[in-house]
């Protein structure tokens, strides 16, 4: 649902309200963090251990839930498996410039994902769950300047923006070892969801009217995944790929991790990926350690990486940290994972070039349970 404050008026500024329609994508993503009203931004916590690898999409890192990542590792199960985690998402963006009031935006959201997996006799595994996959929420204030005489610039417009919405994936998927050197796997589903924005235009100009802009959106779309896993002595290559459906971009993703020789028992991994692969494509990458156990029962992850997104302003640096400790049948898995990015801000003539400053955390907890 559109709704224009106008359009009962015969406003003279309503050509320019439907130019602003158009160029909200563009605003959105000048202000902050999220695209929140056009893609979203992928949840990179489906699992705690995920997170912890620095958000990885082919190497394994999710058992039963590589439904919605890479769901040739369904292979790797020893057994019946249930897993289930949960995850806080904070976003904050802040700004410094001449115009210290330009921006200031802020988000919170949560993710959580449920999952069971099994593996059969003959080199056959399947699994099935649903898990939370993109988050649209953003808070925003925008002033937008104009030159009033040469070199001297005032405060034309107010924007205000206030999103929300997610997307979830159902799926179910199988995995089959096709020789000792390859292992395929396909998982599919619906993903669905829905979200809304509100976007208000106050004009400094009291002569002229507001516009106001407030939109109400649903998805429910397939959602395929695939990929293979492909161990050899000296280490395992990992691919993996998604489609892009209404809202959420398509993805395709390739890695390699290898154990440690000096460490019996960790490995390290290297993975990039490439996102909007038909449009506008964003560049992310990561490299990754997981310990062997430095305490009884406690093996550690480590991971540093980047975010390159179609905007050369916004490459950001990616770390993230975790723990996986063994109760028996059941392991409890810990995962935090921090990214940021500086950027010059565009949307702003001279001297109004400001220094935003973005910032997102994702916090996570879950547990599975080898049954």
């Amino acid at each position: 649902m559109i709704r224009d404050d106008n359009q009962e008026k015969g406003n003279p500024m309503r050509p320019v309200l439907m130019m602003t329609v158009l160029t909200l994508p563009a605003v959105a993503s000048a202000w902050g963090f999220h695209d929140s009203m056009g893609d979203g931004s992928p949840v990179l916590c489906v699992t705690p251990r995920q997170s912890a690898m620095g958000g990885v999409w082919a190497l394994p890192s999710s058992g039963p839930a590589s439904v919605f990542l890479n769901p040739a590792e369904l292979s790797m199960m020893e057994g019946a498996t249930l897993t289930g985690s949960a995850a806080i998402i904070e976003w904050r963006s802040s700004v410094e410039g001449e115009n210290y009031n330009n921006i200031l935006d802020t988000g919170t959201g949560g993710a959580g994902t449920l999952a069971f997996g099994a593996p059969f006799s003959g080199g056959v595994a399947i699994g099935a769950g649903i898990s939370r996959v993109s988050d649209f929420g953003f808070n925003g204030v925008s002033m937008v300047m104009e030159e009033v005489n040469p070199g001297i610039y005032d405060v034309y417009s107010i924007q205000f923006l206030d999103a929300q919405g997610s997307l979830w994936e159902a799926n179910a998927g199988i995995s089959l070892e096709l020789a000792d050197w390859v292992t395929a796997g396909l998982s599919g589903g619906l993903r669905f969801g829905n979200g809304s924005y509100l976007y208000r235009n106050t004009y400094s100009d009291p002569q002229v009217p507001g516009d106001t802009v407030e939109v109400d959106w649903e998805a429910s779309d397939l959602a395929i995944h695939g990929g293979l896993l492909m161990p050899f002595e000296f280490g395992t290559f990992a691919f993996s790929g998604t489609n892009g459906s209404d809202r959420y971009l398509s993805r395709v993703a390739m890695g390699f991790q290898k154990d440690f020789d000096v460490l019996s028992g960790s490995t390290l991994g290297l993975e990039l990926d490439l996102q909007g692969v038909e449009d506008r494509p964003s560049w992310a990458g990561r490299a990754f350690a997981y310990f062997t156990e430095m305490i009884p029962g406690v093996r550690s992850t480590y991971s540093i990486g980047f975010n390159r997104a179609a905007d050369h302003h916004r490459t950001s640096l990616c770390m993230g940290t975790g723990a996986r400790v063994r109760l028996g049948d059941v392991d409890l898995d810990l995962g935090i994972s921090w990214m940021s990015r500086s950027r010059a801000g565009f949307q702003f003539p001279e001297p109004y070039v400001d220094n935003i400053d973005d910032a997102g955390t994702y916090y996570s907890a879950g547990m599975t349970w080898r049954i």
